[in-house]
């Protein structure tokens, strides 16, 4: 079900053109979702639905921003949060943090405009060329947060081949830090077995071996099944993915329960939910999206009670990569997190960039400091060893 329309709530006139600000992913005209999304997976229904299932936490806008011939350039969606910003700190930081905040309770927490997607690489939606989008959309984005009384601006993880476009935010008093980078893996073989034979280790190779025999063993046997909407699984998978969302080391988002729900519904054909059973009972779940020949494999759930036993994240990985290949597709692409395992599988990181902002100018200094200390990619530590590739 699709929330009711609203009217625009804001115009921001700009040095060189305006902005419109929309409160809701409809109320954009369709043709700057087309032009501005058309290469990428998240465009308007994914917009829409994230919108739609995930406001209890977050509130959402789209400014729409126009040069001096008023002539469209970029649709920039937003996201609207407190963030916490100490949230993805080392250990100790974290526990210092709490500290001082039984005395200030809101020390390091801040409003935040994020311009970008709530989930995965930032798209600026441009229209006209990234250059020419991308100083406006800032110069809109600025203006639109002191008008909201909101200190803190940022671009969140946009790829790093666009560091020549977004350069200007440099000069514009932005702290460029190393996001949390999701990982691809090109399926250039026929199969798993030969997927393993040329890009694995021996030692990586005789280990996955024994995962899966003690797999491949369990009795009842694992089988998958492969679903193109959720309503008849949901009370099934959706503990699953919450086992996993809420005992990772860092959380940001957890999808709800409608988000599941409507995803297959929004968007027909675009998503499938793979679910293993151990007889009857559902033991993991992988949620994903096809698109332009790519396997976005986005959230996994898992029953813990035999997930190590059963070895069931490697064998998650195995299957996904044998539907994929099954079903002529190109590439596989993970998202951020468990870096270790994913490394070892020769998974390839794609680096992403945060730009993070204070608009007052007296504070911005601070924020800059405190952005390279609590770069997400420095507090993770298998990431730690791969900053060379991020900076």
């Amino acid at each position: 079900a699709c929330a009711p329309a609203k009217e625009r709530v804001a115009e921001i006139q700009l040095s060189g053109g305006r902005a419109l600000v929309f409160e809701h992913a409809r109320d954009v005209p369709m043709e700057f979702w087309a032009r501005g999304f058309a290469n990428t997976p998240k465009d308007f229904q994914y917009y829409e639905l994230i919108e739609q299932t995930m406001g209890w936490a977050f509130e959402y806008c789209y400014l729409a921003v126009f040069d001096g011939t008023d002539r469209p350039v970029a649709l920039q969606p937003l996201v609207l949060t407190t963030q916490d910003l100490a949230i993805s700190a080392s250990e100790a930081l974290v526990r210092f943090v709490a500290k001082l905040r039984t005395l200030w309770p809101r020390f390091l927490q801040s409003r935040m405009a994020l311009a970008g997607c709530l989930v995965g690489e930032g798209e600026t939606g441009a229209i006209e060329s990234v250059e020419i989008a991308i100083p406006l959309v800032a110069e809109a984005l600025e203006k639109y947060a002191r008008v909201q009384g909101i200190s803190l601006v940022a671009f969140k993880d946009f790829p790093t081949k666009m560091r020549r476009a977004f350069s200007c935010l440099n000069r514009s008093g932005y702290a460029r830090v190393a996001g949390f980078p999701p990982l691809t893996l090109e399926l250039n073989f026929a199969s798993f077995d030969e997927y393993m034979a040329m890009q694995l280790s021996r030692a990586t190779r005789k280990n996955l071996r024994r995962k899966f025999r003690a797999a491949d063993d369990a009795s009842p046997p694992l089988v998958l099944e492969v679903w193109t909407e959720a309503e008849q699984i949901i009370d099934e998978v959706y503990p699953l993915y919450l086992a996993v969302a809420q005992t990772s080391a860092i959380q940001f988002e957890i999808f709800t329960r409608e988000y599941f729900l409507e995803a297959g519904r929004c968007a027909p054909g675009k998503f499938r939910y793979f679910i293993w059973r151990q007889g009857r009972r559902p033991v993991a779940f992988s949620f994903c999206t096809i698109w332009n020949g790519t396997l976005y494999d986005n959230d996994i759930g898992l029953d813990y009670a035999v997930a190590y036993e059963l070895n069931l994240y490697y064998v998650t990985f195995r299957d996904l990569l044998n539907w994929a290949l099954a079903n002529g597709l190109r590439r596989y692409a993970s998202a951020p997190f468990n870096y270790d395992p994913k490394l070892r599988l020769r998974l390839q990181l794609q680096p992403v960039d945060v730009y993070v902002k204070h608009t007052s100018p007296w504070l911005n200094p601070l924020i800059k400091l405190l952005a390279l200390r609590f770069g997400p990619a420095r507090t993770d530590p298998v990431l730690r060893r791969q900053l060379h590739l991020l900076r």
